[in-house]
């Protein structure tokens, strides 16, 4: 069907017509940080830009402590306690809005100032995320370099299974530093690792109570309800509910105790050097130490038509034992080869 001659259409008033532009802002990026979130519910508060804790442990079974009546006394020396620590790394997120832009009308916000300071907290947040899982060697930082703390990777060295060519990072007592691991080549994750680890963590004292992941370790951990070992995965329908699939499994109840496991997009949003790990946690015996939390910088000047941000924070990692936690690392974290 044509059109009637002369009609003044959408397309000839296109200069007047007003835009409709829906008044939301939809994020889409995902800004869940649950290693954050973990281990910021049991954080401390830091002192100084290298926290420092003690490390001790028991004696190792005496099969041999057996005594004769009225045995004389001797004594055992005594073990001083080895002392670890992690330095503080700044973390800051920034902004810089015309006043004009503040000024308009926008769509999907009153106040830019005010979206750029929660999107930027957002963003802060999962940094300090990042940082927390990555395998970054602690660096004492100077006057040109910024101070780094160790990620959980690189304190990992009592239980971590790496695969072939990878090797332990770990505190160095010599250098007072926590070196990163060195990778080994990536593998498929198997039920067969995972309980690797948990056997080894437990045998050091852990008791790992949750299990990270990326997206893609995620959906092969839920691929080992198949395996010859694994009790059928059954779900009960009162009559009520509807059919559904159960593709998926949540919690692993281990030789060792029931262990939860968690999916962590930013694993995956980091990429491959990251989702390569799928970490086992006490998060009794980790926390986040802060010596400046998150906090804008009310005093940055204001030097011409534009109104300034910053959001800064400076925190690190506290493993108070390393050997409560275990790693399956080298593994593919993204895709079935990569």
């Amino acid at each position: 069907m044509s059109q009637l001659v002369n009609t003044y259409d959408t397309y000839d008033g296109a200069a007047t017509n007003r835009e409709d532009l829906h008044d939301l802002i939809s994020l889409i990026t995902p800004d869940e940080t649950p290693a954050y979130s973990m281990l910021n519910s049991g954080a401390r508060t830091v002192k100084a830009t290298k926290h420092e804790w003690p490390l001790d442990s028991l004696a190792t079974p005496d099969t041999l402590n057996a005594n004769v009546q009225g045995f004389t006394y001797t004594f055992d020396p005594t073990d001083a306690p080895s002392k670890v620590g992690n330095y503080t790394q700044i973390f800051d997120k920034t902004w810089l809005i015309a006043e004009t832009q503040e000024a308009v009308d926008k769509a999907g916000k009153k106040s830019e100032v005010a979206y750029q300071k929660t999107k930027k907290g957002m963003e802060i947040r999962i940094d300090i995320e990042a940082a927390i899982l990555m395998n970054q060697a602690s660096v004492a930082g100077s006057g040109s370099v910024p101070p780094r703390m160790a990620g959980l990777r690189a304190w990992l060295a009592s239980n971590d299974s790496m695969g072939t060519n990878g090797s332990s990072g770990g505190f160095n007592s010599s250098t007072g530093v926590v070196d990163a691991a060195t990778n080994g080549d990536q593998r498929a994750f198997t039920k067969t690792i995972l309980d690797g680890v948990i056997e080894t963590t437990y045998k050091s004292g852990g008791s790992p109570k949750k299990l990270m992941v990326s997206p893609y370790v995620k959906r092969v951990f839920s691929t080992f309800m198949s395996d010859t070992n694994v009790a059928a995965f059954r779900m009960p329908l009162d009559g009520k509910s509807e059919g559904t699939i159960v593709g998926a499994a949540d919690v692993y109840l281990s030789d060792f105790g029931r262990i939860d496991v968690i999916p962590n997009r930013q694993m995956a949003r980091v990429g491959a050097s990251l989702a390569r790990n799928a970490y086992l946690i006490d998060d009794g015996k980790a926390r986040l130490g802060w010596l400046r939390r998150i906090k804008e910088d009310k005093d940055v000047k204001k030097d011409g038509d534009a109104i300034p941000g910053v959001l800064k924070a400076e925190v690190t990692l506290i493993v108070d034992n390393e050997a409560a936690h275990g790693v399956a690392a080298a593994l593919y974290g993204m895709t079935a080869s990569s």
